[in-house]
């Protein structure tokens, strides 16, 4: 069947009575669920699999497509307003995001938030629809070696973001990389950094680390500056910024936006990525590329309009190995392989021929999804943004009793709560002592795919199994990485 002509179907599905209700469902209910950190989209999908045993496949795919993309863009209004990511991937939006909500700009944040996950959605859809005829050829080549290349990509936006010190940067990029190495080695299963602690050997998880370095960090923070108010403004009008100003914002930077989205379509395509890495990846290419003009950290626009669009985008590029390949890109695709089989849905060649209709209603689901979930997020951004104005002696707790329980319900585990306090320690001194938490953070996430990848191929490369320098798409991603070092320089010296 066409691949147009069966996008056209899928269409028509998802509008006709009652499908139509299943996707609005779903994305309001990932809204409600998503401003609690660690219920994610993953959780809510777990949750729902038992109530549709019974169900169509139709129904089905379009209450999963919606869960998926619902929860992506509401997990930034706590990174922004309160410094609590939502999901892991929005850790690389509070890093701007919430310097810009204590300046009073929460509504411009919240808006260009909202607008570039619209936007990124949609291009990773285009490129969705636009690839379906051509990815089972594609999807297969990528190995080892690509994914070291594409965590070298990741680990060298590092220098980009270490605000001030280079060494400092670098300091806590070690010590990243240490921490993520914490559990059983990859390759012999022997334990590392466990001390003999059987919760070790599984490593720390990112939602308790993450939540620990920036939210518990910040109650600390918040207690200790003596500040009224998180944007220190008691009153609605003394709030700057505007809805109109943070959607104009992303239309200021089209080239951002448009890179952040293929970033984080071409990382969602690769099976064991996901959203976080999109994320972070983008932030730092942003921060690299925009170093010398920028503020990045201290609160600059495009340290939020790239890291979201990356996110939304990524669940277009997550679906085409998912669908075409059956190979999971992410946690929540492979739950929703797990859905599919059970209600008789073979992804792969049967899906992406006879089935190919049902196919896009999924992927129009989330599409509708996404979209709606920007809206009503932008209809939000005046009353969200007020939160800003709540007294500290009443937000602290909030804050505190919201990073404790994202931090247990991620695993049911008190271990989890004292990690993310033991962060919070930690994240707080290296705020007031300027040593930079998103080193630590872009290394932390990286460093088990740099590790894994690396030994793969070194050990693949001794073996005579594969030629590290004579694989196109190798040489492809080392020249975006040489390009992504130089044209900033080249930019700076014609300034």
């Amino acid at each position: 069947m066409p691949v147009f002509q069966a996008a056209w179907d899928g269409l028509e599905l998802v509008l006709a009575w009652p499908n139509f209700l299943y996707p609005l469902a779903g994305t309001l209910v990932a809204m409600i669920f998503a401003v609690l950190p660690g219920i994610s989209g993953i959780t809510l999908m777990a949750l729902a699999i038992p109530l549709t045993f019974q169900w169509a496949p139709l129904p089905v795919l379009l209450l999963f497509g919606a869960l998926i993309g619902g929860a992506t863009f509401m997990g930034s209004v706590t990174a922004i307003l309160l410094n609590i990511p939502g999901t892991a991937p929005n850790a690389a939006t509070l890093i701007d995001g919430y310097p810009m909500a204590r300046q009073g700009h929460a509504r411009t944040a919240l808006a260009a938030s909202a607008t570039a996950s619209a936007l990124g959605s949609t291009f990773g859809i285009v490129v969705l629809i636009a690839l379906v005829p051509v990815v089972t050829t594609v999807v297969p080549l990528i190995g080892p070696p690509e994914y070291l290349m594409l965590t070298i990509w990741g680990l060298g936006t590092i220098g980009a973001v270490a605000r001030g010190s280079m060494a400092r940067g670098l300091a806590m990029a070690g010590l990243g990389l240490m921490v993520s190495f914490i559990g059983l080695d990859p390759i012999s299963a022997s334990p590392r950094f466990t001390f003999g602690s059987l919760y070790l050997q599984d490593g720390l998880g990112l939602v308790p680390v993450f939540l620990g370095l920036f939210a518990v960090a910040e109650v600390i923070a918040l207690m200790a500056s003596g500040r009224g108010t998180v944007s220190g403004k008691t009153e609605a009008e003394e709030l700057a910024g505007s809805t109109r100003e943070g959607i104009r914002a992303v239309f200021r930077y089209p080239g951002l936006l448009l890179r952040s989205s293929l970033i984080g379509t071409v990382v969602g395509m690769i099976p064991g990525l996901g959203g976080t890495v999109a994320a972070f990846v983008a932030y730092g290419d942003a921060a690299r590329a925009h170093r010398a003009d920028g503020r990045f950290g201290a609160g600059d626009i495009r340290g939020v309009i790239a890291p979201e669009a990356a996110n939304d985008a990524k669940d277009g590029g997550s679906l085409l190995p998912t669908l075409a390949l059956g190979i999971p890109a992410s946690a929540g695709t492979a739950m929703l392989l797990g859905v599919l089989s059970l209600h008789g849905i073979r992804p792969g060649a049967e899906l992406m021929t006879g089935g190919l209709p049902l196919a896009f209603a999924l992927i129009w689901s989330l599409f509708l999804s996404n979209w709606l979930t920007s809206v009503l997020g932008l209809s939000l951004v005046r009353p969200l943004s007020r939160l800003t104005l709540v007294r500290t002696a009443r937000l602290v707790p909030a804050i505190l009793v919201l990073a404790t329980l994202g931090a247990f319900a991620l695993r049911g585990s008190v271990a989890d709560v004292a990690v993310a306090l033991g962060f919070g320690v930690l994240g707080w001194l290296m705020k007031e002592f300027g040593w930079p938490r998103i080193a630590f953070v872009i290394a932390f996430v990286l460093g088990p795919l740099f590790e894994q990848n690396l030994r793969l191929t070194l050990s693949l490369q001794r073996l005579g199994r594969i030629d590290f320098w004579s694989r196109p798409s190798v040489l492809l991603i080392g020249g975006l990485i040489a390009l992504t070092v130089v044209l900033p320089r080249i930019r700076r010296a014609h300034a």
